[in-house]
Protein backbone atom coordinates (compact mmCIF):
# COMPACT_ATOMS: atom_id res chain seq x y z
CA UNK A 1 0.00 0.00 0.00
CA UNK A 2 1.04 3.69 -0.86
CA UNK A 3 1.86 6.56 1.44
CA UNK A 4 0.03 9.51 1.69
CA UNK A 5 1.86 12.33 3.25
CA UNK A 6 -0.65 15.33 4.72
CA UNK A 7 0.13 18.72 6.34
CA UNK A 8 -2.17 21.27 7.79
CA UNK A 9 -1.60 24.70 7.65
CA UNK A 10 -0.94 24.86 11.28
CA UNK A 11 2.36 23.06 10.61
CA UNK A 12 1.10 19.70 11.31
CA UNK A 13 2.32 17.00 9.38
CA UNK A 14 1.09 13.19 9.02
CA UNK A 15 1.99 10.23 6.96
CA UNK A 16 -0.51 7.92 6.27
CA UNK A 17 -0.39 4.20 4.67
CA UNK A 18 -3.30 3.62 2.79
CA UNK A 19 -4.76 1.28 -0.13
CA UNK A 20 -4.80 3.24 -3.15
CA UNK A 21 -9.02 2.83 -3.48
CA UNK A 22 -8.68 5.71 -0.17
CA UNK A 23 -6.66 7.89 -2.12
CA UNK A 24 -8.64 10.67 -2.34
CA UNK A 25 -9.98 11.13 1.03
CA UNK A 26 -8.18 13.86 3.54
CA UNK A 27 -7.48 14.02 7.01
CA UNK A 28 -8.72 16.21 9.84
CA UNK A 29 -5.81 17.39 11.76
CA UNK A 30 -5.44 16.56 14.62
CA UNK A 31 -4.16 19.39 16.40
CA UNK A 32 -6.20 22.05 14.93
CA UNK A 33 -8.77 20.43 13.57
CA UNK A 34 -8.89 22.42 10.55
CA UNK A 35 -8.77 20.57 6.87
CA UNK A 36 -5.40 18.80 5.75
CA UNK A 37 -4.12 18.79 2.54
CA UNK A 38 -2.65 16.33 0.49
CA UNK A 39 1.69 17.15 0.28
CA UNK A 40 2.85 15.84 -3.48
CA UNK A 41 7.08 15.91 -3.10
CA UNK A 42 8.67 15.30 -6.16
CA UNK A 43 11.88 15.99 -5.19
CA UNK A 44 14.56 14.19 -3.18
CA UNK A 45 17.03 16.36 -1.21
CA UNK A 46 19.73 15.56 -3.65
CA UNK A 47 17.65 16.43 -6.75
CA UNK A 48 19.55 19.45 -8.92
CA UNK A 49 16.82 21.80 -10.95
CA UNK A 50 17.64 21.20 -14.34
CA UNK A 51 18.94 24.92 -14.74
CA UNK A 52 19.53 27.32 -12.18
CA UNK A 53 17.01 29.14 -10.64
CA UNK A 54 17.48 32.58 -10.36
CA UNK A 55 14.47 33.78 -7.42
CA UNK A 56 13.00 37.22 -7.75
CA UNK A 57 11.20 37.13 -4.90
CA UNK A 58 14.42 36.85 -3.12
CA UNK A 59 16.41 39.53 -4.35
CA UNK A 60 18.40 41.86 -2.20
CA UNK A 61 19.35 45.62 -2.87
CA UNK A 62 22.68 45.26 -5.02
CA UNK A 63 24.83 47.21 -2.09
CA UNK A 64 23.79 44.13 0.31
CA UNK A 65 25.92 41.21 -2.27
CA UNK A 66 28.67 41.79 -0.09
CA UNK A 67 26.95 41.12 3.41
CA UNK A 68 25.22 38.17 1.56
CA UNK A 69 28.22 36.52 0.22
CA UNK A 70 30.07 35.92 3.61
CA UNK A 71 26.84 34.57 5.14
CA UNK A 72 25.58 32.65 1.85
CA UNK A 73 28.94 31.54 0.34
CA UNK A 74 27.20 28.32 -1.10
CA UNK A 75 24.38 30.22 -2.94
CA UNK A 76 25.33 32.75 -6.15
CA UNK A 77 24.44 36.14 -6.23
CA UNK A 78 23.68 38.22 -9.48
CA UNK A 79 24.69 41.76 -10.09
CA UNK A 80 20.89 43.00 -9.52
CA UNK A 81 21.03 41.36 -6.36
CA UNK A 82 18.96 37.70 -7.32
CA UNK A 83 20.29 34.70 -5.52
CA UNK A 84 20.28 31.71 -7.87
CA UNK A 85 19.78 28.29 -6.71
CA UNK A 86 21.54 24.80 -8.26
CA UNK A 87 19.06 22.22 -6.62
CA UNK A 88 16.32 21.62 -4.22
CA UNK A 89 18.34 21.56 -1.10
CA UNK A 90 20.26 24.69 -1.25
CA UNK A 91 17.22 26.30 -1.87
CA UNK A 92 15.61 24.91 0.69
CA UNK A 93 18.45 25.13 3.19
CA UNK A 94 18.52 29.18 2.11
CA UNK A 95 15.23 29.91 2.99
CA UNK A 96 15.31 28.13 6.18
CA UNK A 97 17.96 30.35 7.52
CA UNK A 98 16.89 33.74 5.44
CA UNK A 99 13.35 32.54 7.84
CA UNK A 100 11.24 32.44 4.72
CA UNK A 101 8.05 30.64 4.82
CA UNK A 102 6.99 29.03 1.37
CA UNK A 103 2.82 29.34 1.52
CA UNK A 104 1.13 26.93 -0.31
CA UNK A 105 -0.81 27.92 -3.13
CA UNK A 106 -4.56 27.91 -2.42
CA UNK A 107 -6.96 25.67 -4.60
CA UNK A 108 -9.68 23.98 -4.38
CA UNK A 109 -9.51 20.22 -2.56
CA UNK A 110 -10.60 17.55 -3.68
CA UNK A 111 -12.16 14.36 -1.46
CA UNK A 112 -14.28 13.06 1.63
CA UNK A 113 -13.26 14.25 4.84
CA UNK A 114 -12.40 11.73 7.33
CA UNK A 115 -11.24 12.12 11.15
Amino acid sequence: MPQYDFACECGHKQSVIWPMSRSNELLKCVQCGGQMYREYNFHTPKDSYSKPIASDSLAINPEQIPEHRKKFPDVNVLPDGRPVFDNYKQHDDYLKKTGFIKKRQKIKIKGERIA
